[in-house]
């Protein structure tokens, strides 16, 4: 089963998996002695506290993925730091974040190969359950690059 998260994070290790009729479940968490305070990036080791974290990755055989994920909340010992505790970042979920983000990167680019109603609709037939509005919400968010047309004529 770790190989299945192994593109995630190296340090991720499966404490426990299921498989309901509906879904599979994976509890993890990130082996770690210590953690980078993300505003001063001064690396800390004394823990505050533990939470469990519910997050969606990409499905397997049409059935949605839940990761349960332990996550630690650490004291930042640098004094000259605003922020008093933190909690750990991962590289592959944004902060505040529900979704993996290779998950959002394929909500992505279904939403901008189909109109948001369709994109649902083949959501739901691969195992993910996402409604149109946070698919179109999700390309309102994306960042377009600007770029000039080949057949400009000046």
């Amino acid at each position: 089963m770790n190989t299945l998260l192994r593109p995630l994070e190296t340090h991720l290790q499966v404490l426990n998996h299921s498989e309901t009729p509906t879904s599979f479940l994976f509890v993890i968490a990130k082996e770690t002695k210590s953690s980078c305070c993300p505003l001063c990036h001064h690396s800390s080791e004394r823990k505050h506290s533990s939470y469990m974290r519910i997050i969606h990755d990409l499905p397997i055989q049409g059935k949605p993925v839940l990761l349960y994920l332990w996550t630690q909340k650490w004291f930042c010992t640098n004094a000259g730091c605003k922020r008093n505790v933190f909690t750990e970042r991962y590289t592959w979920l944004l902060p505040s974040k529900r979704r993996t983000r290779r998950m959002e990167e394929m909500l992505r680019t279904i939403a901008f190969s189909n109109n948001c109603v369709q994109a649902s609709l083949l959501c739901q037939n691969l195992g993910v359950s996402v409604s149109h509005d946070t698919l179109l919400r999700l390309a309102h968010q994306t960042e377009i690059p600007l770029t000039s047309s080949p057949f400009r004529r000046y």
